[in-house]
């Protein structure tokens, strides 16, 4: 027989809920976090890597905001013409 151990975590309530409504119907939690890790993993293209994150919930507005002032923080140096985000 085999018997799995199992290890807890802690998310922020917002990681929670993003998890919850990423899983699907009668889909544990360890079983949804190991299918979208593995279809992160799996992904070959830009495309592969948008079609899983759709099924994840959106940013909020302050994440959103939060998250694009980072890349425009570490485009600083970048050689390359940088397009406007927002």
């Amino acid at each position: 027989m085999h018997t799995m151990s199992t290890k807890t975590i802690a998310v922020n309530v917002e990681v929670y809920g993003r998890l919850a409504a990423a899983r699907r119907e009668n889909e544990s939690f360890s079983k949804a976090i190991n299918r979208l890790l593995s279809q992160v993993a799996s992904a070959h293209t830009s495309g592969d890597i948008l079609q899983g994150l759709s099924m994840i919930a959106s940013l909020s507005e302050a994440d959103s905001r939060q998250f694009l002032d980072v890349i425009a923080e570490n485009r600083g140096n970048e050689p390359w013409p940088q397009l406007d985000l927002r």
